[in-house]
């Protein structure tokens, strides 16, 4: 039941990123969308780097750790490693801001994308402490806080669309305005923000759980938006909305992966044996293959019509890139659940493993596709990018799950928790 709660919260959530998709296309049409997908859809990708993989870590050790340490390690992360890194990428961005969707809309654009940029660098914290209640198993307050960013934005975005005036630059205000209320209201309502509570100790074990997870939950979050984040530099705007709705449409079905993984973890850690474990997670990959097939094989069916029939006549060009993301898409979802089963047992390098090889294709399908086939190109590099994704995990997990059958390998931790200072 917690399952189906979580997966039905991601799906409303998810159900708010599609009315975002449809108010904008419908008040900005495809060039405007583009810019929006410029500014502030392509830093999303950025934010997932800046969090160094705390969130993960803040989920495997909730069973055994305070939130309040947790919360102080993923803030020393953050000054630790999330800041370099963003200094680093500087000449990313500038590279990014010498693409056709900055140039067509000037200084103001490549404002936002910075202040994005910066608001990013506190996603780590943010989540940590999100993450923190799903390891613990309070999946209804993980849900709320989680949702309360995406709900705020769709209020602004609706507002300003029946007054008239959703623009780029109001849509992009709003955005920046909603993320910062609900980061805020989420690290205060669960006594997150820097303060008293460091642990020496736990920063060492969040530390190392982290930078073992990090690299494949970048790869995996890099997997999903590279595409779009080289399309910025390289597509026109317009052909770069039509391919981020394409890309919005092709994951409807990740809310139920999401779903699933998401409620999976904190009862595959507080299992009593190796025994159940195995059970929960064979259970959560039947019922994610079959959902997630069905949902895919109807947003197939109905392609044709339905994208022209909610934008008006617009965007009909992303119907063939939606259709090419759709096997991938099934890919991704079932990856979902063998990363969370990797990384329950403390094989968070494995799913890293799983998603550097799919990073890695998507590079390398980029470089060879994108220039002659645009948006396509980008379309089926990604679908058989999460192919690769999905065979290496099932790999690693069948190994895995063969050592846990012999004995070798075992999912159990016991509580090292210090009294909070």
């Amino acid at each position: 039941m917690e399952t189906i709660f979580t997966s039905s919260i991601f799906m409303i959530t998810a159900g708010l990123t599609f009315v975002n998709t449809i108010l904008l296309g419908n008040a900005l049409g495809e060039a405007g969308r583009g810019a929006v997908a410029a500014a502030y859809g392509n830093t999303i990708v950025l934010g997932w780097a800046f969090q160094i993989g705390v969130p993960a870590a803040a989920a495997y050790f909730a069973k055994d750790v305070s939130n309040r340490r947790i919360a102080m390690s993923s803030w020393a992360m953050t000054a630790m490693f999330a800041i370099p890194i963003a200094a680093i990428l500087i000449p990313f961005y500038r590279w990014q801001m010498n693409g056709d969707a900055f140039q067509e809309f000037g200084t103001d654009l490549k404002l936002w994308y910075i202040a994005f940029i910066v608001v990013n660098l506190f996603n780590g914290p943010f989540l940590s402490a999100v993450f923190w209640l799903r390891g613990v198993g309070n999946l209804v307050k993980f849900n709320v806080l989680l949702a309360i960013p995406q709900v705020l934005i769709t209020l602004g975005y609706s507002v300003l669309f029946v007054l008239d005036r959703l623009t780029v630059f109001s849509a992009l205000t709003s955005t920046f305005i909603m993320i910062v209320v609900g980061w805020t209201f989420g690290l205060v309502s669960t006594g997150s923000l820097p303060g008293r509570g460091f642990s020496q100790t736990t920063f060492n074990e969040v530390r190392h759980y982290s930078l073992r997870s990090w690299v494949g939950n970048l790869s995996f979050f890099v997997s999903l938006r590279i595409d779009q984040m080289l399309l910025v530099g390289i597509v026109a705007t317009d052909q770069l909305g039509v391919y981020a709705v394409a890309a919005a449409f092709s994951t409807l079905s990740g809310p139920i992966a999401r779903g699933v993984a998401q409620g999976l973890l904190p009862f595959v850690r507080n299992a009593a044996s190796d025994a159940e474990r195995l059970t929960r997670i064979r259970q959560s990959l039947r019922w994610v293959s079959v959902a997630s097939a069905v949902t895919l094989v109807v947003i197939a069916a109905s392609a044709e019509w339905f994208l022209p029939f909610i934008f008006n006549d617009k965007f009909e060009g992303a119907v063939r890139p939606l259709l090419l993301l759709l096997p991938g898409a099934f890919a991704t979802d079932v990856t979902q659940v063998y990363t969370t089963a990797l990384s329950s047992f403390n094989r968070p390098e494995d799913g890293s493993k799983a998603q550097i090889a799919s990073a890695i294709a998507t590079a390398i399908g980029l470089l060879v596709l994108i220039r002659p086939y645009g948006i396509d190109g980008a379309a089926i590099t990604t679908s058989i990018a999460y192919w690769v994704a999905l065979l290496v995990s099932m790999f690693y997990w069948r190994r895995l799950k063969g050592q846990v059958l012999r004995g070798e390998a075992t999912g159990n931790t016991s509580s090292r928790e210090e009294v909070p200072a």
